[in-house]
């Protein structure tokens, strides 16, 4: 696998260090990683039960955080050649958390294997950036590769003081195997967001002539407008609600007439139709009270 690294690193490198602008990219990219990378060492020298692997894993984190700054210096630098309007992003790299996802076996194969595939990839780009002159940034892989030669060596002993050269390799193996599941998918989350924004340029595009259209046919009027289908002339309802409710209100004042004023005409009116209504719910047949 680093070999592959290494050949697409040296394919890719007129391309990638083309100009100041896309070298300015690259590493700032490169330090985001080295900053996640910080994290992730980090938190495996807390969650070791090794003091020699927590204080290596510690001294590998001061390194990340080192190679970080040095890229991204670097790529501050060249952004400012380049022209571009407005600094880089800041650097916010989030921590993976390999360590509690893989264990400490795999979280070393994964350790050796990143670095020894950094080592292959900052290789290829030192003898590029020499034969194309460019010591600053020549100098500058070659300070770092200094410590990721290191980090190789460790992370590989340490796996087979842990497990064995036998359960070492199968780790290693295992881990490649994983890797390859996760790049598939980040290169498919990468794929269908693109596709996502392509799909939806082009459904926008297509549905501006058709909006146009639909303007022309039936204008937006301004305004107030009655539904279609309801008559101008339409009477209310409202005033049979309140002919009835002024109905009620008389019934109403009869039945309560029995509680006026004796000797008032109003009162005696009013008794004789309360009288007349219990009477007409008399029962049949029966006859009235002596």
């Amino acid at each position: 696998m680093h070999r592959l690294s290494a050949a697409l690193a040296r394919a890719l490198s007129p391309l990638v260090w083309r100009s100041p602008a896309h070298a300015a990219r690259k590493l700032h990219a490169f330090a985001l990683a080295e900053q996640g990378s910080m994290l992730d060492m980090r938190l495996a020298a807390r969650l070791t039960d090794s003091p020699a692997r927590a204080a290596a894993y510690l001294r590998h984190a001061d390194d990340e955080a080192r190679h970080a700054q040095m890229f991204a210096r670097r790529a501050a630098r060249l952004h400012g050649e380049s022209g571009r309007p407005g600094p880089l992003p800041p650097l916010r790299a989030d921590s993976e958390r390999l360590f509690e996802r893989l264990g400490e076996r795999d979280f070393l194969a994964f350790v050796h294997r990143g670095e020894t595939r950094a080592r292959a990839q900052f290789e290829a780009y030192v003898a590029w950036f020499k034969g194309a002159g460019r010591d600053l940034d020549r100098t500058l892989f070659e300070t770092i590769l200094v410590d990721e030669r290191r980090h190789c060596d460790y992370s590989r002993q340490f796996l087979v003081d842990l497990v064995g050269e036998a359960e070492a390799r199968r780790a290693l193996a295992r881990v490649g195997r994983w890797e390859l599941g996760r790049d598939w998918l980040r290169a498919g989350r990468f794929v269908a967001e693109r596709v996502y924004v392509a799909a939806m340029v082009v459904v926008y595009v297509l549905c501006a002539p058709l909006s146009l259209l639909l303007r022309i046919a039936r204008p937006i009027r301004a305004g107030w407008q009655r539904p279609a289908g309801i008559d101008a002339g339409a009477r209310s309802p409202a005033p049979r609600a309140i002919s009835g409710a002024s109905s009620g209100m008389e019934r109403g004042a009869k039945v309560s007439a029995p509680h006026a004023i004796p000797g008032d005409p109003a009162a005696s009116s009013g008794i004789d139709v309360g009288a007349e209504s219990h009477a007409s719910r008399a029962i049949p047949g029966a006859s009235p009270p002596g």
